[in-house]
């Protein structure tokens, strides 16, 4: 699966399908690239609907974090971060040409 490198600005999120799983990509605010299922794992929200904070992709539903390698956190409103386990998360390759995504990743 190729994505064009200009729908991937720094914030923005786009959706894939890739081998026939849906995921999110998105690129951080640093320019870092990430990836994670479409639907998060707490109560399935849309991640497209979600939101960028710095590198990581935040769910709009209940603010599950995934930092676009597979890791997947809640923050709670003391600063506490709590793991909630692993994704499947694509392996990621950006050249002239574009993105390419596949599903060597980690938990994929």
């Amino acid at each position: 699966m190729r994505v064009d490198r200009d729908a991937l600005v720094p914030g923005a999120i786009v959706t894939v399908e890739v081998e026939g799983h849906e995921c999110v990509m998105w690129r951080g605010r640093s320019g870092r690239l990430g990836s994670a299922p479409r639907f998060c794992p707490h109560l399935d929200s849309d991640l497209a609907e979600g939101y960028v904070t710095g590198d990581e992709l935040v769910c709009a539903g209940h603010g599950w974090a995934f930092d676009g390698v597979g890791r997947v956190y809640k923050r709670n409103e003391y600063g506490r971060v709590d793991p909630k386990g692993t994704v499947l998360a694509l392996t990621l390759h950006e050249d002239d040409d574009g993105i390419e995504a596949d599903l060597t990743g980690p938990a994929a």
